[in-house]
């Protein structure tokens, strides 16, 4: 087997990973969808007010955000258990010494940090999101659909 052709194949497994269970195969999310569709319908016939589809489209985006952050904080904490055990390892060997006071002062800070980004975030999406409510629970759906 050439390279290109291992390449192609990891890229391709990768893949298969991160779409196992895609967030377009929940009940609620199709739901949503043609709610969506359906308040656009309406709306373009002069039937309904845009709401209908404001409300649906809020909601898949909450679900594809809160999709998105499941597997970003899953593989956020995978990274960060394979540097601590790392860390563990080269201390316990000697190779590193740690400085736990300068440690903790950088890990406030950056908590500190990604606190503000969490919250700018969150006005951001509020402002985008018609519907915040149907956000937030798209959101909730979205992170708890398992993967």
């Amino acid at each position: 087997m050439s390279q290109d052709q291992h390449h192609a194949r990891v890229s391709t497994k990768l893949l298969d990973d991160v779409f196992a269970n895609p967030p377009w195969q929940a009940k609620s999310f199709l739901a949503a969808g043609a709610a969506t569709v359906a308040g656009l319908a309406a709306w373009m016939n002069d039937i309904l007010s845009p709401a209908l589809a404001r409300v649906g489209g809020s909601y898949l985006g909450g679900f594809l955000i809160g999709w998105a952050c499941r597997r970003a904080l899953k593989i956020t904490a995978l990274i960060a258990a394979a540097l601590l055990a790392l860390t563990g390892l080269l201390k316990s060997t000697g190779w590193i010494d740690i400085n736990w006071p300068v440690i903790e002062q950088n890990v406030s800070e950056s908590l500190a940090w990604v606190h503000a980004e969490a919250e700018s975030l969150k006005q951001l999406l509020t402002g985008y999101l018609p519907s915040a409510g149907a956000g937030a629970a798209g959101a909730f759906f979205g992170f708890r659909k398992k993967s």
